[in-house]
């Protein structure tokens, strides 16, 4: 296993093709201060350079994921707030990378949601593919309360949410719960582990086939701005990519074998 800190704030492990990434300011309910934004960052851009990564899983170290903003501590230096809305060439400001930059890892993250997961807290597990989520977690969107609106890509990043639901939330600064949380599609699933289950599932993802699951994340990614022509095309190209091909081979042949397919190669 490797392991590296970033910035004090975040750490990142790495083992059996699947890295977890810990928020680790536990007594600010790993909070966002400017350290923690930059070790996110470092931390995504790390991910982006790991061989043989295949799933990754995002958490908060403490008694919660992450309760947004840690609005004192970013005041502290006032002069670093125009920088955050700045774009890059990719048209992505610091923030919205919070969220949007766990993709360009180019594999699934799951998110392990429990305590408070607030603000920017929520914005940033919405970057993820999958969020499990504890019954007693509290979610809000609370940017209201200070007077500004969510901009860390939840315009992309909450597209399948209802727009009823958002609006309210956004207006409001409500709090839920875990389970109307999954209800409302800010969440995938419930748990009483998160932690645990997140782990559970990008070990069942790690173990499948990394270029079927690159495939599936680029027609999930790609088909919402497709027409349905477009989409079918998109299937049908990727779909020739995968078979006939060593992973897929491989696939059948331990299925058919009752074996554990083994997948060796970096991605």
């Amino acid at each position: 296993m490797t392991r590296q800190v970033f910035h004090e704030r975040v750490t990142l492990t790495f083992q059996d093709h699947v890295a977890e990434v810990t928020l680790a300011r536990p007594r600010e309910h790993n909070g966002l201060d400017w350290a923690m934004i930059d070790a996110l960052q470092t931390a995504q851009q790390y991910l982006c350079k790991l061989d043989g990564l295949r799933a990754v899983v995002l958490k908060g170290d403490g008694e919660s994921f992450c309760a947004g903003l840690d609005m004192a501590a970013i005041m502290s230096s006032p002069e670093r707030l125009p920088s955050l809305l700045v774009a890059d060439g990719a048209g992505i400001n610091p923030v919205q990378r919070l969220a949007l930059g766990w993709r360009d890892a180019g594999v699934p993250v799951i998110a392990a949601l429990h305590g408070h997961v607030y603000g920017g807290g929520l914005q940033i597990a919405l970057g993820a593919d999958i969020r499990v989520v504890h019954p007693d977690s509290r979610l809000a969107l609370l940017e209201i309360v200070w007077g500004i609106i969510p901009d860390m890509g939840i315009s992309v990043t909450a597209e399948n949410v209802r727009g009823d639901v958002l609006r309210e939330l956004i207006w409001t600064g409500r709090k839920v719960d875990g389970r109307e949380a999954v209800t409302l599609g800010l969440a995938t699933r419930l748990s009483d582990d998160p932690q645990r289950t997140a782990r559970d599932i990008a070990t069942a993802v790690a173990a499948r086939s990394p270029k079927a699951v690159a495939a599936a994340r680029e027609l999930l990614g790609r088909a919402p701005g497709m027409s349905e022509r477009e989409r079918l095309a998109l299937e049908a190209s990727l779909q020739r990519g995968l078979l006939g091909g060593e992973e897929q081979l491989e696939a059948v042949a331990a299925r058919m074998g009752g074996r554990e397919p083994r997948f060796d190669h970096p991605r």
